[in-house]
């Protein structure tokens, strides 16, 4: 029996086993980290909302808005890179200043805080403070995070 007649009965079982071995590696590279890092398997990127008109926004009179972001569920062992967007439907969000900036990251959570309208060449006056919070605006954090998982 030569090894063509040996290996053709295993011929589908060897097809399934290569697309297997091909899918279970990383697509995603992590180039640099604030935190541990891990194997390149182990390598994930996980996205989410804090949900159209269930956001927990806190709001001050200081004038800014804060809210606290959970992404415990993605299972970073370290805080993650996180990119963020505000989406909202009332209004006043593409005016904040703060839309994408990250305050206190960890591997289950991060903080942002809109600190009021910035002043533009369409409206040099601006002077909004959004001391009700984003709730009363409808708005929402929209996130990606890349990070490590083991």
């Amino acid at each position: 029996e030569d090894f063509q007649d040996m290996i053709s009965p295993l011929g589908p079982a060897l097809l399934i086993l290569a697309l297997l071995s091909t899918t279970q590696q990383a697509s995603l590279k992590i180039v640099s980290l604030n935190g541990a890092v891990g194997a390149a398997p182990c390598a994930l990127t996980c996205a989410g909302t804090t949900g159209r008109d269930t956001s927990n926004w806190t709001g001050n009179l200081g004038g800014y808005s804060y809210i606290t972001v959970d992404i415990s569920a993605c299972g970073f062992i370290s805080p993650p890179i996180i990119t963020t967007s505000v989406e909202g439907s009332g209004g006043w969000n593409s005016w904040m200043v703060g839309a994408s900036a990250i305050r206190s990251a960890r591997k289950d959570w991060f903080k942002m805080r809109l600190e009021g309208a910035v002043r533009t060449a369409l409206n040099p006056s601006m002077n909004y403070k959004p001391t009700v919070g984003g709730g009363a605006w409808k708005w929402n954090i929209n996130w990606i995070a890349a990070g490590y998982t083991c």
